[in-house]
């Protein structure tokens, strides 16, 4: 089975091709491309994602990445046979993406239907202008190549992003999957989300705890700019926490830490936040911001992660899960990586731990073609729609 993929779920623009062999007890994967687009460089002057500007880009970049990812895989082929019985359906779909309306006049509608057997697209949760365009370009490869629609929730890609596995065999490296025992508990910190969700096979999600405000993703970005830290402010605050600094000669900084005792497994890290954001007002007149910042940085991400380890430990003992999977973009975050590996290996030894490779912890497309594959359903084009606010369960 070859699953096209497509995400652009936020500000990266991503396809790719995944052949699928065997049985879903032992697949055998085969990436034939997999391309990733960041628009990090242009929202960072922003300060945050911005969703038109998001938007304007995943228009120019995917007919290009579209042609690279054919290219790359050898399913490319071009007609010289102009059809163009479908194209009146197709504009009608592409109405609101004048640009790649126009370039499926101009190229799009030469392109031969590939050997692919269905095509992916993640349909929610992000970004609503962001993902209506990757939604509607699915749409219009879907009528034009007569090929099933695979609409797939962004969050159970970042699940299924933890069990691709990059190995080397002499010269070439081959992609593999991790096998996993379920009933599985995932820590997925993407975005705006951050989930506790118990999965007991392939596509049965649910979510057992959730962010009650904002997400550890939102926080990292949020206290990043009360620092002077540019977006994303995620890897900017894990490298300040990295640095050697002398302590404070006052007090030692201490944050709360919201809802870790709470009987539940939702999170809240909006109080954290403005815990952060009143320490800095009461000492910026007296000290240098700039030489506390590594300390400020360390103290707030050790209270995220506390928060979040001792929440998926808890949830993983009284769930009685044979797995525990990270995702998501803070599952980069190496502080909350070896943290909850040594957690985990303390108290739940028989419990496996799967982490996605750093390369794979941001948006990518071989997740959503490994979602697809595993738990998606085929539709017709016309039955999907874009849902800024889709859920996982």
């Amino acid at each position: 089975m070859k699953i096209l993929a497509i995400e652009t779920s936020c500000d990266e623009t991503a396809v790719a091709i995944l052949e699928i062999n065997g049985s879903k007890r032992d697949p055998q994967f085969r990436v034939l491309s997999h391309i990733v687009s960041s628009q990090v460089k242009i929202h960072t002057k922003f300060g945050g994602v911005v969703p038109n500007l998001a938007r304007r880009e995943h228009e120019r970049n995917l007919p290009l990445i579209l042609k690279r990812t054919l290219r790359e895989s050898g399913l490319l082929r071009i007609s010289k046979q102009i059809p163009n019985s479908k194209f009146q359906t197709v504009e009608k779909i592409l109405e609101r993406e004048s640009d790649i309306s126009t370039w499926f006049k101009r190229e799009g509608i030469k392109i031969e239907a590939p050997d692919i057997d269905a095509i992916a697209v993640t349909y929610g949760p992000g970004l609503a202008p962001a993902l209506w365009v990757g939604v509607n370009f699915a749409k219009a490869l879907s009528c034009l190549w007569n090929k099933p629609l695979i609409p797939v929730n962004h969050m159970a890609g970042h699940f299924y992003s933890a069990l691709i596995e990059t190995k080397k065999r002499g010269l070439k490296m081959k992609t593999e999957y991790k096998k996993i025992a379920f009933p599985v508990l995932a820590l997925l910190v993407s975005g705006a989300h951050t989930e506790l969700v118990l999965i007991k096979k392939h596509g049965d999600f649910r979510i057992i705890g959730s962010t009650l405000d904002d997400a550890a993703g939102e926080a990292f970005d949020k206290v990043a700019r009360m620092l002077g830290f540019g977006y994303p402010g995620g890897p900017a605050i894990s490298a300040a926490a990295e640095m050697e600094f002398s302590p404070p000669k006052a007090d030692p900084i201490k944050f709360p830490r919201p809802v870790i005792n709470s009987k539940n497994y939702d999170f809240s890290f909006s109080g954290l936040k403005t815990a952060v954001l009143y320490f800095i007002r009461s000492i910026e007149k007296t000290h240098s911001i700039k030489k506390l910042c590594p300390a400020i940085a360390r103290e707030f991400q050790n209270a995220v992660t506390d928060v979040l380890v001792t929440k998926t430990i808890r949830a993983a003992k009284e769930c009685k899960v044979k797995t525990v999977t990270l995702g998501g973009g803070v599952a980069a975050n190496a502080a909350l990586r070896e943290r909850l590996a040594a957690e985990l290996a303390g108290q739940l030894p028989k419990v496996s731990f799967i982490t996605p490779e750093l390369s794979l912890t941001g948006d990518n497309g071989l997740m959503i073609a490994l979602a697809a594959y595993f738990c998606g359903k085929k539709k017709a084009w016309t039955a999907v729609q874009a849902d800024a606010n889709l859920n996982l369960t």
